[in-house]
């Protein structure tokens, strides 16, 4: 199984947005078996100059706002790269 590696970036994006790190890893923790084991069921990111850049959509956890997490993958490492909020309109 592959293991989640959380990039500077990404961290410091996360506190940016003042995510609370406990209810982000509760999230991520449900997904966290597909995200390891299935990388390939997340769609890549067009456009991104990276062919290996993948999106995964965070939605629907309390205390969570919706997001999109970057993440690019090896057969030992699931490094996650950037987060953003996905707006809602």
């Amino acid at each position: 199984m592959r293991t989640i590696v959380e990039e500077q970036g990404y961290k410091e994006q996360i506190q940016a947005l003042r995510v609370k790190w406990k209810r982000l890893d509760e999230a991520l923790g449900e997904v966290a078996t597909a995200i390891c084991q299935i990388p390939d069921l997340f769609p890549q990111v067009p456009n991104s100059g990276d062919p290996g850049l993948r999106r995964l959509k965070l939605v629907g956890y309390e205390g969570v706002p919706p997001l999109s997490i970057f993440f690019s993958y090896t057969a030992t490492e699931v490094r996650l790269h950037l987060a953003e909020i996905i707006d809602q309109e």
